[in-house]
């Protein structure tokens, strides 16, 4: 008889906060599957769009949610360092899971994502890190999501990711059997339109809203985008590390030792 494999310890989080209902089909889904274990550290407000920020210029707060769910005062990068640095310190994770967002994290997206920055938080502390969307703006049936991850996610965990990277994940809104397959793909490219728009306060004082219309995006094959508008789920392996290896040794010839004459 072979000796059973211990349970792996999972992190949850998110960037829609603790009470979101994408993080609770992940969280079901999770704590239904064998040999996973899970704890929840989210951030206790809505934290949409707060890239890889960090809290520090106001004070941070635990709230205790029972049954191993914390809410943190903070962004979706506090609560991983929170999570590793303080609640879990003596119990450390060996997955970071975060999502499942409300709204697709796809192509330039990733850099203001906070589901994404809770996930390349976790690849910092050399943990395998998953980030999961539902990638649709205004998303209704996570039950394809959840039907994904009860099928996938023991395939994509066997899978060794390099070090310093992560998988950013989006999954079609809608039923298990409007899922098409799977496509490993590369991160495609939008374009806003009227991003800022004028409004007016209740004391007639204008002021500006981020937000306007919904992107436009670039229709290429192989990319995040395609994929998902085809019905199909989107892996894209992400890195931490930014650096231009190319243009870095194009540039080589700009190197030398002191400054050139005026």
């Amino acid at each position: 008889m072979t000796k059973s494999q211990p349970e792996r310890h999972v992190l949850i989080t998110n960037d829609d906060g603790i009470d979101a209902h994408g993080l609770a089909v992940l969280e079901e889904t999770i704590r239904s599957m064998p040999g996973f274990r899970v704890t929840v550290v989210a951030p206790s407000d809505q934290q949409s769009a707060s890239s890889h920020s960090l809290t520090l210029t106001s004070p941070l707060r635990i709230l205790d949610r029972g049954d191993g769910r914390y809410a943190v005062t903070g962004t979706p990068t506090d609560t991983v360092l929170v999570a590793m640095e303080k609640i879990l310190r003596s119990d450390p994770p060996d997955i970071v899971l975060s999502g499942i967002n409300h709204g697709p994290n796809m192509g330039e997206d990733v850099i203001y994502s906070g589901t994404v920055a809770a996930a390349m938080e976790g690849t910092m502390f050399g943990l395998p890190s998953y980030a999961f969307s539902l990638a649709a703006w205004h998303p209704t049936d996570f039950s394809g999501a959840a039907e994904f991850l009860r099928r996938m996610l023991p395939s994509l965990l066997e899978f060794p990711l390099a070090k310093g990277s992560l998988l950013n994940i989006n999954i079609p809104d809608g039923p298990p059997h409007a899922i098409g397959g799977v496509r490993v793909t590369r991160l495609g490219s939008r374009v806003y339109q009227n991003v800022i728009t004028d409004q007016v306060d209740p004391h007639g004082r204008p002021y500006l809203w981020i937000g306007g219309q919904g992107p436009t995006w670039e229709r290429e094959q192989g990319t995040d985008y395609s994929s998902v508008e085809e019905g199909f789920v989107s892996i894209t392996p992400l890195m931490v590390d930014l650096t231009h290896y190319d243009m870095m040794q194009q540039m080589k010839a700009l190197e030398r030792d002191g400054l050139p004459d005026a």
